[in-house]
């Protein structure tokens, strides 16, 4: 079963996309997560074909290529490689226009294939990845929604 977190965010699909789709800044947390891109994408930076590292603290490392890369409604990508013994099937974040804002979702598919810890380990390692995923798009929902209503609003009157 994939492990889901979904998040509104009060803006545009194109703002949340490039918000999400930024590795290095989206990707890193106050409890010492970061990502470095390895190798650019095709035709974008962060986009097709790019590889990244990701490290949780000291320990957890996962080597990941973007395997899917539509802007504004989405990427996929795949974990090459993994300190944690798991064999990941994809996860995607995936981003829809609902109710004046944008719905992210992120997913995760995965299997902890080790014998009789697996099932053990499985509950586990799904709460750290829903906190997790939950932590960085609400951090980066704050942001967003933080920018924009510090933006100055225009007025009709301003633009005749």
């Amino acid at each position: 079963m994939p492990v889901r977190v979904q998040v509104h965010i009060r803006a545009p699909i194109d703002r949340v996309f490039e918000a999400v789709s930024g590795h290095e800044r989206f990707l890193r947390t106050a409890d010492g997560t970061a990502t470095m891109v390895l190798r650019e994408g095709a035709s974008e930076r962060s986009g097709l074909g790019c590889v990244r590292e990701a490290r949780v603290g000291s320990r957890v490392r996962y080597l990941e290529d973007i395997t899917a890369w539509e802007r504004p409604s989405g990427f996929a990508y795949t974990i090459r490689e993994s300190t944690l013994p798991l064999r990941h099937r994809g996860s995607s974040l995936a981003f829809t226009e609902l109710d004046g804002g944008t719905e992210a979702w992120w997913t995760a598919s995965f299997e902890i294939p080790v014998p009789m810890l697996g099932r053990f380990l499985r509950p586990w390692l799904d709460r750290r990845l829903d906190g997790a995923f939950t932590v960085m798009l609400r951090a980066t929902k704050e942001r967003i929604e933080a920018t924009a209503a510090s933006a100055p609003q225009s007025t009709a009157a301003e633009h005749p």
